[in-house]
């Protein structure tokens, strides 16, 4: 929407009256796209899953929360205080529909902030509200908020309503809004040292800037360098320093390879500019002309592009909602010093936020929501018949629907180098140490290192107890080698040899899965696909894969039952060998599917797929 469309009228509505009634549909809409995401299987246990633990926990008396997710006391994850208030509301209050609920209020509470702001900057009312709107539409707000929860929501407003109180001079408030900003996420902290340094260098505000700075720096070093590090040790530790590691260890040694070898980082930052350009391309680069509100924005940016992580380089996640609230205030701070091009310039930046939100609900949000059932009652089902004194290893998606088991762990392949809830740790944590009882709790399509954990574990003597709608549960009562992930897309195949797939953690067709035997019965008559497509990312290597076909020396036809396709490469499946096997060389990491066809002259049945790395030569 742009500034010439939003007009005060004595006769219509008034825009601060528009405004509310923006607010309003868009939290509306943020709480609908959050509780459709969740009650389809997309929500994340690394992010709303591992809140729910805590506010569990916490709603029970156990204030040190303990998360069994990121292995680590619950205040630690995020520096978060405000995660005790709120467990009660998730217990009494709705559970996870008061979170997103949560996220719609401080996304409103931060939208009329930055108009308040605006209007303190003398900005034309109608101005002030389409500077409000548009941050609205900014892609890391909606974006934010699809990452399930965080208390960035929380921090946000008080950041917002922080920096209006300090432009009207009430300190007071200023001071405790700040307070508890930082209260609600430790990174809060970095945008606040920006804040204070921002007072000093553009607006030459010494004794504001030295409290703020001085005073944000102080506890900054003093959560992450000392308490965390001595007293919260966990998960998140071990992430974070991988995240920065190239520049050093720890808080001090992050800040002396930043001092000491710039190299490293120009080297690092020149590779940044895609995340540059989406971050200040929306707003044309106008927020540098701002005053104070440069510094949080800049020290948030470069937190984030310092990092390897690369969600932290994308606009659409939460890793930016605070950084969202400062920009939006530098663009008012220099809004204020623009006149008569003031309008053009609204126009413009409307422009350019609408197509890239437009684009960002057709890429995102639209597929998201296309997604209209998945088998929640069934995921129920199964999660209801583990003890809770189990030790449960499950996926990331269905993690949000067993907080309650206080030993649960998921496959999260995109966590840096950092397994930060595998099996070996969860059974090590586990009340029964020598044969504690473990679930292995899974929905169809698995990835691959979740399958081959399957296969080791079924290997053992593990047992197929529950069985619906492709969720199934897999449960034993002693240890095994677990695979280690392999180096490939972070982690995400397995990285044991070889490789075990059981054909009930893919998707199927043409065939009906035998669960006592554990094979997968291809129906005759019918050609077609059965196992229509299981992604492989493979290094450079020599590979073979294959497919285990139980009692194969049938009498059959001569013809091939069906064939074997890894890429662009085939082998038929006859009836004489009971392992059809496919060879790859590669010389570099690539990306294909693995595959099963039928041609339907008989009916067969199917144990394993199994992929294997042959020895270097």
């Amino acid at each position: 929407m742009t500034a010439g469309i939003i007009r005060h009228d004595k006769r219509g509505i008034s825009p601060p009256w528009l405004l509310g009634g923006v607010i309003f549909l868009f939290g509306a809409f943020q709480i609908v796209i959050s509780w459709h995401k969740y009650w389809t299987l997309q929500a994340s246990t690394m992010d709303l899953g591992y809140f729910e633990q805590a506010f569990w926990d916490i709603s029970h008396g156990n204030w040190w929360a303990f998360s069994s997710v990121f292995q680590t006391p619950a205040v630690a994850a995020d520096g978060s205080l405000w995660l005790y208030p709120l467990a009660y509301g998730f217990r009494y209050l709705g559970g996870d529909l008061f979170l997103f609920t949560v996220q719609a209020v401080g996304t409103g509470l931060a939208a009329w902030g930055i108009y308040r702001a605006a209007r303190i900057h003398q900005l034309s009312s109608g101005h002030s509200v389409a500077v409000a709107i548009l941050f609205l539409l900014y892609p890391a707000v909606l974006g934010g908020s699809q990452f399930d929860f965080h208390p960035d929501f929380i921090a946000l407003p008080f950041l917002v309503w922080g920096y209006v109180f300090y432009r009207m001079g009430r300190y007071v408030p200023y001071y405790l809004f700040l307070t508890a900003a930082l209260l609600a996420k430790n990174m809060a902290l970095v945008s606040l040292m920006g804040w204070g340094l921002g007072l000093l260098v553009w607006e030459r505000q010494i004794r504001d800037g030295v409290i703020v700075l001085t005073g944000s720096f102080l506890l900054f070093w003093l959560e992450l360098g000392y308490i965390i590090p001595h007293f919260f040790l966990g998960g998140t530790e071990p992430i974070n320093d991988t995240l920065y590691a190239y520049l050093g260890h720890g808080i001090s040694g992050v800040i002396r390879g930043i001092l000491l070898h710039p190299d490293r980082v120009w080297i690092h930052l020149a590779h940044q500019m895609p995340y540059a350009l989406l971050i200040f391309g929306p707003v044309l680069g106008i927020s540098f002309g701002g005053r104070a509100s440069v510094g949080p924005t800049l020290a948030l940016w470069f937190l984030n592009a310092l990092s390897i992580f690369r969600p932290q380089h994308i606009i659409g996640n939460q890793y930016q909602v605070m950084l969202a609230g400062w920009l939006f205030l530098a663009l008012i701070e220099a809004l204020s010093r623009l006149t008569v091009r003031r309008h053009i310039a609204l126009m413009a930046v409307g422009l350019t936020i609408t197509l890239l939100e437009a684009g960002f609900i057709d890429l995102v949000i639209g597929p998201m929501m296309a997604v209209r059932s998945a088998p929640v009652a069934s995921v129920q089902a199964a999660v209801a018949q583990i003890p809770a004194n189990s030790v449960v290893w499950t996926q990331n998606r269905l993690g949000v629907w067993a907080y309650r088991l206080p030993l649960l762990g998921i496959d999260r392949g995109v966590t840096p180098e950092v397994m930060v809830s595998n099996l070996p740790r969860l059974w090590s944590e586990a009340p029964v140490k020598k044969h504690p009882t473990t679930e292995l709790l899974g929905l169809s399509p698995t990835t691959l290192y979740f399958a081959d954990v399957v296969g080791h574990a079924l290997a053992t003597g593990y047992q197929v107890t529950f069985h619906r709608h492709g969720v199934f549960v897999v449960t034993g009562d002693r240890t095994f080698s677990v695979p280690r992930a392999g180096s490939v897309n972070y982690g995400s195949q397995p990285g044991s040899y070889p490789w075990i797939i059981p054909p009930f953690t893919q998707i199927t067709e043409h065939s009906v899965m035998q669960w006592k035997t554990l094979s997968l019965r291809v129906l005759p008559h019918i050609s077609g696909l059965v196992i229509p497509s299981v992604p492989l990312i493979l290094g450079p290597g020599q590979y073979r894969v294959g497919v285990v076909i139980r009692d194969p020396n049938r009498l059959g036809s001569r013809k091939p039952w069906g064939y074997l396709q890894v890429g662009s490469l085939s082998r038929p499946i006859r009836s004489s060998t009971p392992v059809t096997w496919l060879s790859l060389k590669l010389t570099k990491e690539e990306g294909m599917n693995l595959a099963v066809t039928t041609t339907g002259v008989q009916s067969f049945d199917i144990e394993n797929l199994v992929v294997e790395r042959l020895a270097s030569s």
